[in-house]
Protein backbone atom coordinates (compact mmCIF):
# COMPACT_ATOMS: atom_id res chain seq x y z
CA UNK A 1 0.00 0.00 0.00
CA UNK A 2 1.30 3.67 -0.84
CA UNK A 3 0.82 6.65 1.18
CA UNK A 4 -2.12 7.50 -0.89
CA UNK A 5 -3.86 4.06 0.62
CA UNK A 6 -3.78 2.83 -2.76
CA UNK A 7 -2.77 -0.63 -3.66
CA UNK A 8 -2.43 -2.96 -6.96
CA UNK A 9 -3.66 -6.37 -7.11
CA UNK A 10 -2.59 -8.49 -10.10
CA UNK A 11 -5.44 -11.19 -11.26
CA UNK A 12 -3.24 -13.70 -13.19
CA UNK A 13 -6.37 -15.35 -14.91
CA UNK A 14 -7.74 -12.26 -15.90
CA UNK A 15 -4.12 -11.10 -16.90
CA UNK A 16 -4.96 -7.56 -15.27
CA UNK A 17 -3.87 -5.05 -12.55
CA UNK A 18 -6.37 -3.34 -10.42
CA UNK A 19 -5.95 0.00 -8.20
CA UNK A 20 -7.59 -0.29 -5.18
CA UNK A 21 -8.98 3.45 -4.07
CA UNK A 22 -11.66 2.45 -1.76
CA UNK A 23 -12.30 -0.07 0.92
CA UNK A 24 -15.71 -1.34 2.22
CA UNK A 25 -14.43 0.08 5.72
CA UNK A 26 -11.41 0.81 7.85
CA UNK A 27 -10.85 -2.82 8.86
CA UNK A 28 -10.40 -3.42 5.62
CA UNK A 29 -8.25 -1.58 4.67
CA UNK A 30 -5.54 -2.21 7.69
CA UNK A 31 -6.08 -6.01 6.98
CA UNK A 32 -4.80 -5.54 3.55
CA UNK A 33 -2.46 -3.16 4.29
CA UNK A 34 -0.48 -5.66 6.66
CA UNK A 35 -0.37 -8.17 3.78
CA UNK A 36 3.10 -8.78 2.21
CA UNK A 37 3.28 -8.36 -1.54
CA UNK A 38 2.50 -11.96 -3.26
CA UNK A 39 0.00 -12.71 -0.83
CA UNK A 40 -2.87 -14.24 -2.61
CA UNK A 41 -6.43 -12.48 -1.69
CA UNK A 42 -10.22 -13.18 -2.04
CA UNK A 43 -11.90 -10.01 -2.57
CA UNK A 44 -15.10 -8.40 -4.42
CA UNK A 45 -14.31 -5.39 -6.31
CA UNK A 46 -16.67 -2.83 -7.36
CA UNK A 47 -15.90 0.15 -10.40
CA UNK A 48 -15.32 3.36 -8.90
CA UNK A 49 -15.19 5.25 -11.78
CA UNK A 50 -16.36 4.18 -15.39
CA UNK A 51 -13.67 5.87 -17.14
CA UNK A 52 -10.72 4.31 -15.21
CA UNK A 53 -9.03 1.34 -13.64
CA UNK A 54 -9.91 2.30 -10.34
CA UNK A 55 -11.79 0.03 -7.73
CA UNK A 56 -13.28 -0.44 -3.99
CA UNK A 57 -12.59 -3.73 -2.47
CA UNK A 58 -14.92 -5.39 -0.78
CA UNK A 59 -14.96 -8.30 1.74
CA UNK A 60 -16.45 -11.82 -0.31
CA UNK A 61 -20.45 -12.23 0.40
CA UNK A 62 -20.12 -15.52 2.97
CA UNK A 63 -16.17 -13.89 4.11
CA UNK A 64 -15.50 -12.07 7.71
CA UNK A 65 -12.21 -11.65 6.80
CA UNK A 66 -9.16 -11.38 4.28
CA UNK A 67 -7.97 -14.67 3.49
CA UNK A 68 -4.39 -14.45 2.92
Amino acid sequence: MNSHDVIQLLSPSANRVFQIVEYEDEDLRAELSELSAGKLVELKLNPVSVRSNVWQANRPEAETEVVA
